[in-house]
């Protein structure tokens, strides 16, 4: 269950649009989740940068065929490290 503005989804939708990216592919949620969770524990400026590491490490796993579902998606998040 989605639990971000409608905006968002309308904004991520507009974004995948531009880069020929599938919308359905974005868990708006995790994202979210994650760079708050790294701004908060990490600092503030690296927040947008472990949105980057999870983008680069999904598109990692799907270049070598591995799956990228949203358990995938989570047990990548759930590896960036929370401390510095």
């Amino acid at each position: 269950m989605s639990t971000h503005p409608e905006q968002w989804t309308r904004w991520v939708e507009k974004a995948c649009t531009a880069l020929d990216l599938d919308p359905a592919d974005v868990d708006i949620d995790l994202v979210h989740e994650l760079s708050k969770n790294v701004s908060h524990e990490v600092t503030r400026p690296l927040a947008p940068v472990s949105s980057y590491l999870l983008g680069i490490a999904v598109g990692r796993r799907l270049e070598r065929g591995e799956p990228v579902d949203a358990a995938a998606q989570r047990e990548i998040a759930d590896r960036v490290p929370l401390t510095d």
